[in-house]
């Protein structure tokens, strides 16, 4: 007899541990959506910012210097974008933080 209710107890666990898995994976959905939303978002906020400078006034020598910088930095990035990484991910938003961290001093 306990031999049955073993069975029937891992049946049972596998059962809401593969439930459990796939809420996960429609979390991880939701999750990876929103998060290239924000980073979405922040990149058009950044362009914005450029298009207004460019638009309101000449770059002073700091901001000169800044974008040259910042150029730089960009065509630095190295990812594998086939690859799907998250430190690729990590990489591209690292990189939009320094941007921001540039920008928001003008």
């Amino acid at each position: 007899m306990s031999k049955v209710r073993t069975a029937s107890d891992q049946t049972s666990l596998t059962s809401v541990v593969r439930q459990q898995i796939l809420v996960m994976d429609g979390l991880l959905d939701e999750v990876a959506r929103n998060y290239v939303l924000r980073l979405h978002r922040e990149i058009g906020q950044l362009a914005r910012i450029l298009q207004r400078t460019e638009r309101a006034s000449r770059l002073t020598r700091d901001q000169k210097r800044d974008l040259k910088k910042l150029i730089e930095q960009i065509g630095r990035l190295q990812i594998s974008p086939e690859k799907g990484r998250r430190k690729d991910l990590k990489k591209i938003d690292a990189l939009i933080g320094k941007v921001q961290s540039v920008l928001e001093t003008w």
